[in-house]
């Protein structure tokens, strides 16, 4: 019966939610439509930013520019000044359009997902919108400018740095795209956790990979050998790493109350059912009813009315029968067994006079 009622709740959990449960009967074919048109909204979205960007390109290379302290950028084609915009738009549409190309991801693996990170498509775009920020803030304000007072002041005064309009947007790319997706690392971890639960102390026995990790990434953004700033690129990965597993730790105790919430209600239904349990029984035995009451309730009951209807009967069935000689005769009555009276009462208690009831 506990069982019974669970299923129940949980179907009316599903047909409260119908969205959040996959279709029965979805082919390859629907995931790859589904897979498209969600596609679609994001380079629709992508397209619309980037042309955003575009129409505002002078205040975004006043931003990227910033870091040189006044100096000038120069291209060494025509149109290397037409490249080099275009590309700031298009890089400023993708980097916007992120957060929704993690919401669509997310709606998109949702059927597999167990039913606490169906709930969660909010939090998911907030959390991303809010780690792509900090990531860009953090290249932008610290990483950028130590590198490149590093890189300018390295060779001394000997040589004069004259940067173009393509290197210096790959550099800045490097550290603030590179940034922006590292540090996307602890909404990475919750999605392997919602798919399949991670253990803190296996994250945590993890960590070596995870600092070589860390410094490999640096030498691949950062184009200095310098350990300062490969250090600078390094420990905020590890550092957002320790958030990841810190959320991942708080998700397992979560599931923990809950799951021993829901044991707790379980207990407390059971035993108030167990408190019925004698009560369901005695209705159960005697709801069954056996054969022989089947044959004595399809039996008359003797009423005064049945009582009646048999003394006629009786009556009528009377015959006569002659002697052989013709003159002497009988008359032979078929016995009706008599039946005891039913002596009803009136409203007020007293019984009836006798001549009022049916004479046998």
């Amino acid at each position: 019966m506990m069982k019974a009622r669970l299923q129940n709740q949980q179907a009316n959990q599903q047909k409260k939610n119908p969205s959040s449960e996959q279709p029965a009967g979805t082919t390859f074919s629907d995931h790859v439509v589904e897979l498209r048109n969600r596609a679609m909204w994001v380079g629709l979205v992508f397209i619309i930013f980037s042309a955003l960007a575009y129409n505002y390109h002078e205040v975004l290379l006043k931003v990227i520019m910033a870091p040189l302290d006044g100096s000038k950028l120069v291209y060494l084609t025509p149109g290397g000044g037409f490249s080099f915009i275009f590309l700031v738009s298009m890089y400023t549409g993708l980097l916007a359009s992120i957060p929704l190309l993690i919401y669509h991801l997310h709606a998109f693996v949702k059927p597999a997902l167990p039913s606490r990170a169906r709930r969660s498509a909010g939090r998911v775009i907030l959390s991303a919108t809010a780690l792509i920020i900090s990531g860009v803030a953090y290249g932008y304000f610290i990483a950028i400018p130590a590198a490149l007072h590093f890189l300018t002041t390295f060779a001394g005064d000997t040589v004069t740095p004259n940067l173009t309009a393509d290197s210096y947007l790959n550099f800045f790319l490097a550290y603030v795209a590179g940034l922006a997706v590292l540090s996307l690392l602890p909404l990475l971890l919750m999605f392997v956790h919602w798919i399949k639960p991670l253990k803190p102390s296996g994250l945590l026995k993890t960590e070596r990979w995870v600092v070589l990790f860390a410094f490999i990434a640096a030498a691949l953004i950062t184009p200095t050998p310098d350990v300062v700033n490969q250090s600078m690129i390094a420990l905020p990965v590890i550092a957002i790493y320790q958030i990841g597993v810190v959320a991942v730790f708080v998700a397992t105790l979560k599931e923990k109350r809950h799951k021993r919430a829901l044991d707790k209600r379980q207990e407390q239904e059971a035993a108030r059912l167990s408190r019925y349990a004698p009560v369901v029984k005695t209705l159960q035995a005697a709801s069954v009813v056996t054969q022989p009451q089947l044959k004595s309730a399809s039996q008359p009951v003797a009423t005064p009315d049945n009582i009646t209807m048999q003394r006629v009967s009786s009556v009528r069935s009377m015959r006569t029968v002659r002697s052989v000689d013709g003159f002497r005769s009988s008359k032979q009555i078929q016995v009706v067994p008599r039946s005891p009276k039913v002596r009803p009462r009136s409203i007020d208690g007293m019984t009836f006079r006798r001549s009022q009831m049916p004479q046998n």
